[in-house]
């Protein structure tokens, strides 16, 4: 009787184990074709996202990642290799631009490009100062939260360049870079859902795919244990 409880027990409790090891988390994949620039070859990038994180890779659940944490903002990009976890809190573009910035957009026909999710695509070109920094096709009424998703990515990243922009030489503030990076980061998701984009110098990136209700490891969201935490510019911590 004791040797049958005892293995009862004993599998109960590994099926429980199993269940922990097992639990999932459904999310909304989207998959782009990134290019740095006309020269260099295309790759792909993943974004899984929940309504608490944004995680960024490149298609593998145990490599290298990004994840925006969207409760308040803080981007965590985590280095296997290294062991080392870089840590980009929220922080408001508090710097004036160092020059008057104009922002403009233009619509422009779309060419014939055909309805996304039963939206029509409209076609863009956003201009700083004459100068045009980026060329947009976006839906509206698609993927609405992973546009707020993006554009929540979009201040963190901004808060951080505006942190560096003193060190950055005069002749290597181009409009579109300021406009892009720190000042309007988030205006080429203005018009709803980016479905492809090109900026001033080269780099794009298209939609590939896009899947509800994916199911996935839900540890591939928690930061790994034991790395080394740093900030840009700061001691490790």
């Amino acid at each position: 009787m004791f040797r049958f409880v005892r293995i009862l027990f004993c599998t109960i409790l590994a099926m429980s184990v199993t269940r922990a090891m097992a639990v999932e988390t459904e999310v909304t994949l989207l998959m782009f074709e990134d290019q740095d620039s006309l020269n260099e070859p295309a790759y792909m990038t993943r974004l899984l996202l929940t309504t608490d994180y944004l995680r960024m890779d490149d298609g593998e659940d145990h490599g290298d990642f990004a994840l925006l944490d969207r409760s308040d903002g803080t981007v965590f990009s985590v280095s296997h290799e290294d062991q080392r976890t870089l840590v980009i809190p929220l922080q408001p573009v508090v710097a004036a631009p160092p020059k008057p910035l104009r922002h403009d957009i233009e619509e422009l026909d779309a060419g014939g490009v055909p309805e996304v999710g039963g939206n029509k695509v409209s076609r863009y070109y956003m201009f700083t100062n004459g100068k045009r920094c980026m060329e947009v096709y976006a839906v509206t009424g698609f993927y609405d939260d992973a546009v707020n998703a993006l554009r929540e990515l979009s201040e963190t990243l901004a808060g951080q360049h505006a942190k560096g922009l003193e060190l950055i030489p005069d002749e290597a503030r181009s409009d579109c870079d300021l406009a892009n990076n720190i000042f309007v980061p988030d205006r080429h998701l203005s018009k709803g859902f980016p479905i492809r984009q090109k900026d001033f110098s080269g780099r794009s990136r298209k939609l590939v795919t896009v899947k509800d209700d994916v199911k996935v490891d839900s540890s591939i969201f928690e930061l790994p244990e034991g790395y080394e935490r740093f900030m840009p510019g700061a001691l490790s911590q």
